[in-house]
């Protein structure tokens, strides 16, 4: 819907990243980063088929500490001067309920679950 409305769109996959040096479930974080960082880049592959070759359309990933999920959310909006931010899909986002107030509270720009879109 936002491709149809025109004007420049961005979509950014989040990958959540372990600190380095930290395990999880037995894996070195290393890995388990790349596996996170690959997970982002196949969201991103169906966000391609469903923008088509639309213009003015931005796909990335952003790699974020785990632990602080909604700064680096309202940091990377606020640094692209983000009008709207929404979330696709907010539960699949890995945003707790007290992270996802946390960031409607920091944001640069108005926070919006994207079915409500």
């Amino acid at each position: 819907e936002a491709v149809r409305a025109g004007g420049p769109l961005r979509v950014v996959a989040l990958a959540p990243e372990e600190r380095p040096l930290r395990a999880c479930c037995g894996m070195q974080s290393g890995y388990w980063n790349s596996v996170q960082r690959e997970m982002a880049e196949t969201e991103l592959a169906r966000a391609r088929l469903a923008v088509e070759d639309a213009e003015d359309v931005t796909l990335e990933v952003l790699a974020f500490d785990v632990v602080h999920p909604a700064r680096a959310i309202a940091q990377y909006a606020a640094k692209l001067g983000a009008r709207l931010v929404v979330l696709a899909d907010p539960r699949a986002s890995g945003l707790g309920r007290r992270a996802l107030r946390k960031l409607r509270g920091s944001s640069p720009a108005p926070v919006v679950d994207g079915a409500a879109v």
